[in-house]
């Protein structure tokens, strides 16, 4: 983004407004759409949601019914937030402080803002059975899964609530299922709210599916039985909870004003009746003065006021006010192609209107995974923001382009306290005093650019990968120091971005008795961390330089985390992929090093930067020692195949030049992605380890049960691979690989 000053050439505007986005519901998108078209500078959008990508609801039964894949009622959220230069922050909400104006997060620190919006949706009320509730849908999707594999001829499935959601799962149910099945729908009413000719028409094509309607209301449960009004007890195989919800707990314990059943109070402009600086949109809000039925219809049509509205508070413009429409055009599958339409006293069915319903549902879905190439504006800053801009915008290089000492002194506050034996003077002085537990010191330096919108997991990424460079010596790391260039922002957005990388480094750190004993910050041009940790050897130094003929070659993580970063960057990655690498990346190595220890390793290192290629030539070479490989055996992240053939991370040109070290087998092509993810550059890989033949199933079981990724040996030795002869080289070592995860 760009900043307009008078009298000055354009420059970077730097953030000075977190907008904060807490929950990924249809609302939402559409928020983030128009941001993306419409940036505002000053303003640094960030989107909190559980997971990566966020489902349709409109499309859900025609997913249950076949006609769609999980992946074409998603909307992957990641491409969505790097179109609109937002954060992404994975993760679960547990609570909002508004007296500090923060976002409290599962297993990891809170989150500030200065506006805040809330599109989460609705949680399923407690069922009075064990259920399977069809909201979370995310959570919902592999349950259901799970019942059409196991369900059977002769078996019952219940669907408790006959709304409009109830119907139409109902429907989809059938044409999933074999005939032999029965499904029944359990509610006081059919399809509340629509006319009476969408009732009857419902009703015929109900019966005529072999679908009961049973005109009761589940009211509770005996001891063994789920009970209706009737005081007949319900027996069914399988039971979907498609009634009932309610807002989550932690918005009555916010402190807003809510209606009776917990839901946001929110006024004509979607902004909270109780606390200003607060919006709601969809099923999490109760328009006070204009209520409707919980609809996804309704957070798709607000997400324009609502966007239109957050950016009006931020540059301190007036509101517009939201109109909930009274009708709207209601579309029901049936299942069979064809869809029931309901509006106001008129109601059709047929063809046509499953064709429509289809075509405006992939609409929608495309408006968010097909985004356009959009060329960055030249934008003006709000005069609303100037008050918190950095006083002067000409910043300085040197020790004036570091962060001021209060807000420094605010975050460290806020850390948990660095303690170790021997650690004399730690963060506060100008240099730490380390007493030497041990004759030796191991020193290492390593950092990196952020690859990820989370600073918070970024840290924690970045600690992982520096802490490798000790494990890979087969040390204990003792100490870290951090170096962290932050982008320009107003003060109070640097001081808490400093705090959520910290968080996340000593998080890792603590989880392995490392105390942080000092850093030094900047102002740069994007956020990069880079850590010096120090150790002391353990019982054996293990090198590079005594891998020997007949080891056997142990890697903790699989490959593929360069080519998936990099398909990140372009929307590439599908989110499960992604999901995949960030919980590897997230992974420490330090359990598998007493195991190689104990199976008396040769030789060690860690997988980075120049890719196994790169560090496995580095052991050749040290060791005096060539390899045959058959690359079939070498583990890599889901996905990484497909990506790597269609894009790859920009060091993967010069890390295939260690390929003309190596002789290929006639029947392997250059561009082979087993071969190129041997090139593939990883942040946060694993180690590998060379063993003892005969150890080597017991380094790999243990490992598998001390968390690492692995399995036993398979001894498969083939010609895939040799090394070129050269003078170094004094023998054959046979790498035979396990195959991980």
């Amino acid at each position: 983004m760009l900043l307009h000053m008078q009298g000055s050439a354009q420059i970077d505007a730097p953030a000075v407004r977190d907008l904060v986005l807490l929950g990924g519901g249809h609302a939402h998108v559409s928020v983030l759409k128009k941001f993306a078209m419409h940036p505002e500078p000053g303003v640094r959008l960030t989107l909190i949601s559980k997971g990566q990508q966020t489902p349709y609801s409109g499309m859900l039964p025609g997913c249950i019914a076949g006609t769609y894949t999980p992946e074409d009622i998603h909307i992957n959220l990641g491409p969505l937030c790097r179109f609109a230069n937002a954060r992404l922050i994975s993760a679960e909400v547990l609570g909002i402080d508004m007296r500090t104006k923060q976002v409290q997060l599962e297993g990891r620190p809170p989150l500030k803002f200065d506006l805040l919006s809330i599109n989460t949706g609705a949680v399923p009320s407690a069922p009075y059975v064990d259920a399977v509730t069809v909201k979370p849908i995310s959570a919902f999707l592999p349950k259901w899964q799970a019942i059409q594999a196991e369900i059977k001829a002769g078996d019952h499935l219940a669907i408790i609530g006959a709304g409009a959601g109830g119907v139409e799962l109902a429907f989809a149910a059938r044409s999933a299922l074999p005939n032999a099945v029965q499904i029944s729908l359990y509610g006081p009413s059919l399809l509340p709210g629509h006319n009476i000719r969408t009732i009857t028409t419902a009703q015929q094509a109900l019966a005529q599916r072999g679908i009961t309607w049973v005109n009761e209301r589940v009211e509770g449960r005996s001891d063994v039985e789920l009970l209706l009004s009737s005081g007949t007890a319900l027996e069914a195989t399988h039971t979907l909870w498609v009634t009932h919800v309610q807002a989550p707990q932690w918005i009555a314990s916010a402190g807003f004003e809510t209606d009776l059943n917990g839901f946001i109070s929110v006024d004509a402009s979607l902004q909270s009746t109780s606390h200003p600086g607060v919006f709601a949109a969809g099923d999490i809000a109760y328009l006070r003065d204009q209520p409707r039925p919980k609809a996804g219809v309704y957070a798709v049509r607000a997400g324009a006021v609502l966007a239109d509205n957050l950016r009006r508070t931020l540059t301190q413009k007036k509101l517009r006010s939201y109109h909930a429409q009274t009708n709207y055009l209601a579309l029901l599958g049936d299942g069979q192609g064809k869809a029931i339409a309901n509006r106001g006293s008129w109601s059709a069915y047929g063809r046509f209107w499953w064709l429509l319903k289809d075509r405006i549902d992939r609409n929608f879905i495309n408006k968010f995974n097909k985004l356009p190439a959009i060329s960055p504006p030249s934008l003006t800053i709000s005069d609303a923001f100037r008050a918190d801009l950095p006083e002067d915008m000409m910043r300085c290089g040197g020790c004036g382009a570091k962060l001021a000492a209060d807000p420094l002194r605010r975050v460290l506050a806020r850390l948990p306290e660095q303690r170790s034996p021997y650690i004399k003077l730690g963060i506060g002085d100008d240099a730490a005093l380390i007493e030497n537990p041990g004759t030796d010191t191991l020193v290492t330096i390593d950092g990196f650019r952020a690859m990820l919108d989370d600073p918070y997991l970024f840290g924690r990424i970045a600690a992982h990968h520096s802490l490798n460079d000790i494990f890979a010596m087969a040390a204990t790391p003792t100490s870290a120091l951090t170096f962290i260039t932050l982008p320009l922002m107003a003060e109070a957005l640097m001081e808490e971005e400093l705090f959520q990388v910290l968080s996340g480094v000593v998080a890792v750190l603590n989880s392995h008795q490392v105390p942080l004993v000092g850093g030094h910050t900047a102002e740069g041009a994007e956020l990069t961390l880079a850590l010096t940790v120090t150790g002391v050897p353990g019982s054996k130094t293990v090198t590079k330089a005594d891998a020997r003929a007949g080891d056997v070659l142990i890697l903790t993580k699989p490959l593929g985390t360069g080519v998936v970063l990099a398909a990140a960057m372009q929307g590439k990655a599908s989110p499960a992929c992604l999901d995949e690498t960030l919980s590897s990346m997230d992974m420490s190595n330090a359990a598998a090093v007493e195991v190689f220890l104990d199976c008396g390793v040769h030789a060690l290192t860690d997988i980075t930067g120049f890719g196994l290629i790169g560090h496995l030539s580095e052991i050749l070479r040290a060791s005096g020692v060539a390899v045959e490989l058959d690359i079939a055996n070498v583990p890599t992240l889901p996905g990484a195949h497909d990506l790597i053939r269609q894009l790859h991370s920009s060091l993967q040109v010069a890390n295939e030049l260690a390929f003309a070290d190596f002789q290929l087998d006639q029947n392997l092509a250059q561009s082979a992605p087993e071969l190129k993810l041997l090139a593939d550059p990883q942040t946060s890989g694993g180690l590998l380890a060379c063993v003892p033949e005969d150890q080597a199933s017991t380094a790999a079981d243990i490992c598998g049960v001390s968390g690492m990724k692995s399995q036993q040996p398979q001894v498969r030795l083939s010609a895939n691979w040799y090394l070129k002869s050269t003078s170094i080289i004094r023998d054959w070592l046979a790498l035979r690989w396990k195959r991980y995860g």
